[in-house]
């Protein structure tokens, strides 16, 4: 029994030590300096040869402005660890400390000049200086135990502390060189220069980056200096110039496609519609593999097929036609045939066509995405027949067959937005804020706006009378039935001057102006907001898509700069501030913009 008491005793001796160097650490954190000194002092005496625990004794003797305590600790340390070669880098840190950073150079200096003997404690000198912030001395370390031993590689350390300076040229060069060595690091060096590069071509990272590539590519034609320049120029979405490098990877190694495609598929959904074509264009003719030419082939009908006029539809639907035909019509041209049926129920008119094809694809072998997706747009045609409960139906089959996945937070959020189409607005607001915690950010932040609308124009107006048109508008506006949704949104602005949801309206209006090339109404629109709702939360879209028109439409280039400087420099939270930066800039004529 005596024996066990023991032994309990020990144990819980060895747990409260064990957790002292923690009590220490929140000591520091805190600011208690003198309390975290008398553990790690406890910890320190138990074992004097643990260069840890004296660095810790050190560490908090320095917050106490305790030098010449220091001092003695280094002295009884160098007595007992006669082989430590990196504790003169302490003796000259706490000389820093005071100020004397002419006493401090030399014992800095003898620490580096011992890896000229022996270069095998580069590593541990070097990161010493490090720890210490002196991030001039340890770049020196590094390079002065490189030289000594050219074997050694360090390349990566040097990188980092390049970064850490702000040297970005030679951080840039560091990593290349290490990707040059092994083509691993290129994942990893690429995750770094992300931190250093943005979407703007005048940034000071972009210049260098883009410099140091360059140089290496007049030197050399190796495909990696391609292939990392092509990272650069989509990080600043100029997609084109990617293409350039991604073709000239292709030209060389004829090895694969996917680099392309990829980039194809990016720029479609940055909204380049121009760069996607030109690189899904020279995919259908370079191509030798029918798989490819099929994907280029049907993401430029579905480019056509969006851009696509009234008088370009039966072009459009003929295209598709000729691809089905040419691909087949089963499981292996799913989405291509989704595609179309898209098409032929929301730009072409015909949704009874679209329904005959979707009921064909469903008999065809599918997955159980697949068919979730058919169901989808199913009930999608059903909402634009104004066939609301059959739609319903399928949206809720959609949930039940695929719990918990994204398709199916999308199908919740479609029947909260027919919900609202309907005109029942707090099942629509009960379904939206189950969603604002959905898995994926581009539902979540959907069923945000819609909710806002709802919740936003329903606090006054309890009858949600106003809100009852908006919303039909909006479902003219689904159903593409353009000028009949202008001409109710023309009657809710006149029956509710005054009312919240005015900007609103005039927004969406706008928009069906351009749509309509109606670029004098829209122009109006944009103008209005400004004009009388310039602290509201649309402000910013009004003076953008007001930018636009004058860039694109009305040609007048002053005007357009004008109004994208107001986004720079009153809506800098806007999401339209960086696109806004860059035409501000292009517009003035910032000659970086054109360098390569």
């Amino acid at each position: 029994m005596r024996n066990y008491l023991i032994l309990i005793l020990l144990l819980c001796s060895s747990l409260g030590f064990s957790q002292n160097p923690r009590l220490a650490e929140n000591y520091m954190d805190q600011g208690e300096y003198g309390k975290a000194l008398k553990i790690y002092n406890k910890i320190y005496e138990k074992n004097k040869r643990n260069i840890n625990s004296l660095y810790k004794v050190i560490d908090v003797n320095h917050q106490l402005e305790q030098y010449r305590q220091v001092d003695s600790l280094i002295d009884d340390a160098q007595k007992l660890l006669r082989n430590n070669k990196i504790l003169i880098i302490e003796r000259g840190y706490n000389l820093t400390l005071q100020g004397k950073d002419s006493l401090a150079t030399p014992f800095y200096t003898a620490a580096i000049e011992i890896l000229d003997s022996i270069p095998n404690l580069t590593y541990q000198i070097a990161n010493r200086f490090e720890r210490r912030n002196l991030l001039d001395e340890a770049i020196m370390a590094y390079e002065r135990g490189t030289a000594a031993n050219p074997k050694s590689n360090f390349k990566f350390q040097l990188a980092n502390l390049y970064g850490q300076q702000g040297n970005l040229e030679k951080m840039f060069t560091q990593y290349v060189n290490l990707i040059e060595e092994n083509i691993a690091y290129r994942g990893r060096a690429q995750a770094i220069f992300s931190r250093y590069v943005t979407d703007d071509p005048d940034n000071e990272g972009n210049r260098l980056l883009r410099k140091t590539l360059l140089l290496r590519l007049r030197e050399s034609q190796d495909p990696i200096y391609n292939q990392l320049l092509s990272w650069l120029f989509i990080q600043q979405k100029d997609f084109k110039k990617a293409f350039i490098q991604e073709k000239a990877i292709y030209v060389r190694t004829k090895e694969s496609t996917v680099e392309l495609q990829e980039l194809a598929v990016t720029a479609i959904e940055e909204k380049d519609v121009d760069a996607a074509k030109e690189i899904l264009q020279y995919l259908v003719v370079e191509s030798q593999v029918i798989s490819t030419r099929y994907v280029a082939q049907s993401l430029l009908a579905k480019i056509d097929a969006d851009k696509a006029t009234v008088e370009e539809f039966s072009v459009v639907k003929s295209t598709y036609e000729e691809l089905l035909n040419t691909y087949g019509r089963d499981g292996e041209t799913f989405m291509l045939q989704l595609d179309f049926a898209n098409f032929l129920a929301f730009k072409a008119g015909q949704p009874e066509n679209a329904v005959v094809l979707l009921s064909e694809l469903e008999k065809k072998r599918l997955s159980k995405f697949q068919k979730a997706e058919v169901k989808m747009l199913l009930a999608d045609i059903l909402v634009l027949q104004e066939q609301f409960n059959r739609a319903l139906i399928l949206y809720s089959q959609v949930q039940t067959d695929l719990p918990n996945d994204e398709l199916a937070q999308e199908a919740q959020y479609r029947v909260a937005r027919t919900s609202y189409y309907q005109g029942d607005f707090p099942w629509s607001l009960t379904q939206l804020k189950v969603l604002r915690s959905a898995t994926s950010k581009l539902i979540a932040n959907d069923a945000m706006e819609l909710s806002l609308t709802i919740s936003d124009h329903s606090l006054e107006d309890t009858t949600f009378v106003a809100l009852k048109a908006y919303s039909y508008a909006d479902l003219k506006q689904y159903q593409n039935k353009r000028q009949e949704a202008i001409s109710l949104y023309d009657k809710l602005l006149q029956n509710h001057k005054g009312d919240p949801i005015e900007d609103e309206a005039l927004l969406k209006q706008a928009k069906l102006y351009e749509l309509e090339s109606n670029f004098e109404a829209a122009k109006n629109n944009y103008q209005i907001i400004i004009d009388n709702f310039s602290d509201g939360i649309l402000a910013d879209d009004a003076y953008y898509y007001l930018g636009l028109l004058f860039e694109d439409q009305f040609k007048d280039k002053n005007k357009a700069q004008a109004l994208f400087e107001r986004i720079i420099y009153d809506y800098a939270d806007s999401i339209h501030f960086v696109d806004s930066r860059r035409r501000f800039r292009r517009l003035r004529g910032d000659e970086n913009l054109k360098a390569f």
